[in-house]
């Protein structure tokens, strides 16, 4: 849509450009929530998968390893492996939050620009 002139900007082109912001920040925010749910599930799934792969190559390679002093520093990496996938689901929420106070910020200024073209039309409408 090419940007048009803030003075040929009618009340109907500004209130057509809220309700495309509002329901673009109400996808968004639907979007958001499904998508950690779905991504929180995958990284739980995918930890299960590969602490139960570490423990098997272990079982298969050497099963005095899981007693013995590499067991203590497998662990901590298990814990790590753990936080991975919710560290990397954190990151895309981040950028859709950011998105969606970018778009709140966007709505709150055609809001108020809107209130103005209204207000001035009333004023129009009362001095004539």
């Amino acid at each position: 849509m090419p940007k048009t002139s803030k003075k040929a900007r009618t009340g109907a082109t500004i209130k057509r450009e809220l309700e495309i912001a509002e329901r673009e920040l109400k996808r968004i925010t639907e979007f958001q929530w499904m998508y950690a749910k779905r991504m929180l599930k995958f990284g739980f799934a995918s930890w299960i998968f590969g602490v139960s792969a570490f423990f098997s190559v272990l079982i298969i390679y050497d099963s005095r390893l899981l007693s013995g002093t590499s067991a203590s520093i497998a662990w901590p990496l298990l814990v790590l492996a753990a936080a991975v996938p919710v560290m990397i689901i954190a990151v895309f929420i981040r950028k859709l939050v950011a998105e969606i106070k970018r778009l709140e910020r966007v709505r709150k200024a055609l809001l108020s620009e809107y209130e103005r073209v209204i207000l001035r039309r009333v004023g129009e409408i009362i001095e004539k």
